[in-house]
């Protein structure tokens, strides 16, 4: 029998590995998704941050996140943050994206614990939001994530 280590190597779509950062204010969450995510060879661990400003000043700052990356950066975005929610730092960095780094260097992905209805329908029409993922994350969900990642 497989591990889902193995399916994860498997299921590796070509040699470059998807570019991550977490943005979460819990630090057990960012370390539950570290090690989830290091289980499966698609994944490289770029950056864990605490803050939607931290994760601002990282994103316009560093341009191995944008510029330098073969495939689009994967944001996993907390909802309920201090000084900032998810969706108020992505209604900002869509608002400072330029032509060059815009949405196609980016995929964010809502990771919340979140389960409401309106937190889903406000994901939804962020434009630069691809999907929706629950906490705890678990090997189904990692697969999630690359599903829509890829789609």
């Amino acid at each position: 029998m497989l591990n889902s280590a193995s399916l994860c190597r498997r299921r590796t779509r070509n040699l470059s590995k998807i570019p991550v950062i977490v943005v979460d204010d819990e630090t057990i969450d960012r370390y539950i998704v570290k090690r989830q995510l290091a289980k499966c060879d698609d994944f490289e661990q770029v950056l864990e941050v605490a803050t939607g400003g931290e994760f601002l000043e990282a994103y316009f700052s560093e341009p191995r996140l944008t510029t330098q990356q073969s495939k689009p950066l994967l944001v996993l975005m907390d909802i309920n943050m201090p000084q900032m929610s998810g969706f108020e730092t992505i209604e900002e960095l869509q608002r400072r994206m330029d032509v060059d780094s815009g949405p196609d260097s980016v995929v964010i992905l809502m990771f919340t614990s979140s389960n409401n209805p309106e937190d889903r329908a406000k994901a939804e029409s962020l434009p630069t939001v691809k999907g929706y993922v629950v906490k705890p994350l678990d090997e189904g969900g990692v697969e999630t994530i690359r599903e829509l990642y890829y789609a």
